[in-house]
């Protein structure tokens, strides 16, 4: 597979960027555009019966401003069969629950990663990174996500929360994901969204390496 270069930064880093003084301030413009490059670039692996496994906020590159998915390493194709695979936990707090209960995983799998992405653009860092590993597995289990960030737009909340719905049948399509963004884009007025930030005395991608599906 030939990827687009990227040279500037991954997704992570780039909204750590917009911290100041314990604030993350980022503009609801960006959020949607940012939510959909994203969704635009898994429709079109999904198009192609390719399922990526592994998104979250490192595996999203940023050029010129633009989102691309990248590090296909654990991608499959639908047809194959899925595997244990050793690997890091930078990951975990993004993994569909069902994936711990030994279901192979889908595109419905993706779309709960997805949900957990539009989330981490509203609060500017990753789901559950103040808590350890075993925490953030059974938080995931639980498949109620992240708690809301103050002031974001109820129709993304929504959308967000459908997303990584603990009945995968729930989630919806990524052509729905696009056209809710659409809506988005053009009902909602707010300029910015901002989160203020408390310290982790605790991140999970300082754990040492964990057993990942």
């Amino acid at each position: 597979m030939v990827l687009q270069f990227a040279k500037d930064t991954d997704l992570r880093s780039y909204l750590k960027k917009k911290q100041k003084k314990g604030l993350y301030k980022i503009s609801w413009s960006e959020i949607i555009k940012l939510a959909g490059e994203i969704t635009h670039g898994l429709k079109y692996l999904h198009d192609k019966k390719i399922i990526h496994r592994d998104l979250h906020s490192k595996n999203i590159l940023i050029d010129d401003g633009n989102a691309l998915i990248a590090d296909f390493g654990m991608s499959k194709y639908l047809n194959e069969s899925a595997t244990l695979s050793p690997g890091g936990v930078t990951g975990l707090a993004y993994t569909d629950p069902r994936c711990f209960q030994r279901i192979k995983p889908d595109e419905k799998s993706d779309v709960y990663s997805l949900g957990l992405l539009f989330w981490e653009l509203t609060s500017g860092i990753p789901p559950f990174s103040n808590l350890y590993v075993a925490a953030i597995i059974s938080e995931v289990l639980k498949g109620e996500g992240e708690k809301i960030i103050e002031n974001t737009p109820l129709e993304y909340v929504s959308l967000y929360s459908k997303c990584w719905s603990s009945n995968s049948a729930d989630r919806p399509t990524l052509n729905e994901i696009l056209y809710e963004l659409e809506k988005l884009s053009t009902q909602i007025s707010i300029e910015h969204i901002t989160n203020k930030l408390v310290k982790n005395s605790y991140s999970y991608e300082e754990s040492e390496n964990c057993w990942f599906i």
